[in-house]
């Protein structure tokens, strides 16, 4: 009888310990990524008691009653609700953030970060978020605290290296006819000590590209486009790339030279497509009329042909740009030559012994002179490229590569994890990825409040991963995974305990009636 008093007490205890779970549970409902917890109850010592001797197959035992067992973390995902910055971010899937603070690492579901005023990300209680730095553009191999310096927030100039100019061309007229040499005719008819250094009755048409020098400041150049000629179905355009000669701070500067960066040839299949490109390089000095000086272009790892801007200082720079090398696409990319086995530009046409109209080359002659005309088979045709249909002339393309200095306007982050800045200058640049970490059990992390959980051996090993990869979740900018409390079950579990309290309760009171009649039976 007294020991149905302390069975009693016990389920009273634990019961009472069940409600306190059911209470943090509906007491953290609307916590950030806060995970459901389930009270196991466990059965408290039993004792055996003497039985019948002739029952030797069978235990004979006693319960003692009840004790609060494991609370357990019900790991489901929760939902998502839209949040108000970039740096509000929810995980789908399998993952922890990890955080750090005086050396020492947790781990939280709770993606509610922020940057301070010093470039920290942060979680509410001020522990910074783990990821991985990019280093002009490299990713490092482990983590650390996400942290913009000042270099994250200065994207410096970039001098333009590469240049896509495509045209339709089908309107290009002759204008620049030179009898000495048809392909090169606006070239050898350049004059950078006048102005304009090429008149305009020297070509059919032009378009004006933009660049960007080692400095940030952007500069213009101009591409002239003229008709060649024509040759057993191909045909040729002329083409010469120019700067205002004022501009030009390299050996050609103030002589007839000055402002030239390339000159070439265009051929097009009778059907308009690009089949072949040559790219010769202007004489150092001297007058670009001698086109032995104008040498082959060299290649760019692409294919592409490659010409070298020396520029005097722009606006209010103090000091003038570094040279930069610029390599020119226009839909097609070469191999091995850029100048179809012309040793110079002088190479490309003589009257003595090869005919433009009909290609005919004089027994004997060097054939290479009509290598203008050939389709280049080795070559590689890109999907967008300049073309030769109809009679109008009109840009399809035009672009580059290089960008002024920029400062940091905004972040945001990606799906697998990558914090990605947007600057002044409308280019973006990968800054830090956001680390998720997994364990062999996520059941050994103890909860230590403030949404963090600390690893413990019985979580086994700990893997660092990229969001997205390798059976980690997903991140969701904007977004954070709400708590997962199951407000029915909470109340369902609610009812029950209170019942089983109620239940132990009554046996406490029954108990102690039993034993009231027992000591009346002396009186």
């Amino acid at each position: 009888m007294m020991s149905s008093l302390y069975i009693g007490a016990t389920g009273l205890k634990s019961h009472s310990e069940g409600m306190a779970v059911v209470t943090h549970n509906l007491a953290n409902v609307n916590t950030v990524a806060y995970k459901q917890q389930s009270m196991q109850y466990s059965e408290l010592v039993s004792q055996f008691v003497v039985a019948d001797s002739n029952l030797m197959t069978n235990m004979s035992q006693k319960g003692a009653g009840a004790m609060p067992g494991s609370i357990r973390t019900l790991f489901l995902q929760g939902g998502h609700e839209q949040a108000s910055a970039a740096t509000d971010l929810s995980i789908e899937g399998l993952g922890f953030f990890g955080v750090t603070k005086n050396g020492q690492t947790m781990y939280t579901r709770s993606g509610n970060f922020r940057f301070t005023k010093d470039g920290e990300l942060l979680d509410p209680s001020g522990w910074n978020v783990l990821g991985r730095a990019f280093t002009n553009g490299v990713e490092a191999t482990a983590a650390s605290p996400i942290i913009l310096d000042p270099s994250n927030t200065i994207l410096p100039a970039k001098a333009t290296s590469s240049l896509v100019v495509c045209s339709q061309l089908g309107g290009v007229k002759d204008k620049a006819s030179d009898p000495g040499n048809p392909f090169f005719s606006m070239a050898a008819a350049w004059d950078g000590t006048q102005t304009p250094p090429l008149r305009s009755s020297l070509y059919s048409y032009s378009e004006p590209i933009t660049f960007y020098d080692a400095n940030g400041d952007l500069r213009t150049a101009t591409v002239y486009y003229d008709l060649a000629g024509k040759s057993a179905g191909s045909t040729a355009v002329e083409y010469l790339i120019g700067l205002n000669p004022g501009m030009d701070a390299s050996s050609r500067a103030e002589t007839e030279s000055a402002g030239l960066l390339m000159a070439g040839t265009i051929t097009f299949t009778s059907s308009g497509q690009i089949s072949n490109l040559t790219a010769f390089t202007p004489p150092g000095s001297g007058s670009p009329a001698a086109l032995s000086g104008w040498l082959p272009a060299s290649l760019s790892s692409e294919g592409y042909p490659l010409f070298t801007a020396q520029l005097a200082a722009a606006g209010n720079a103090k000091t003038a740009p570094a040279a930069q090398s610029i390599s020119l696409n226009m839909g097609i990319a070469l191999t091995g030559s850029s100048s179809a086995g012309l040793a110079s530009a002088a190479d490309a046409y003589d009257p003595a012994y090869i005919d433009p109209d009909t290609g005919a080359i004089a027994p004997g002659k060097n054939p290479n002179t009509r290598a203008i005309y050939t389709t280049n088979n080795s070559a590689k045709l890109n999907s967008i490229a300049s073309t030769y249909y109809g009679d109008t002339c009109a840009s399809i393309t035009s672009r580059q590569d290089g960008y002024a200095e920029g400062t940091l306007r905004d972040v945001n982050v990606t799906a697998d994890g990558i914090i990605r800045g947007t600057y002044s200058n409308g280019q973006t640049q990968d800054l830090y990825r956001i680390s998720l970490f997994r364990f062999t059990s996520q059941d050994g992390l103890e909860h230590v409040g403030k949404n963090h959980y600390v690893a413990t051996p019985a979580a086994g090993k700990i893997e660092e991963g990229i969001p997205g990869t390798e059976n980690f979740g997903t991140l969701s900018s904007y977004s954070l995974e709400t708590s997962n409390v199951d407000y029915a079950r909470e109340f369902s579990t609610m009812i029950i305990t209170q019942r089983g309290f109620q239940m132990n309760s009554k046996v406490v009171t029954t108990s102690d009636e039993m034993l009231k009649k027992a000591l009346e039976l002396k009186r």
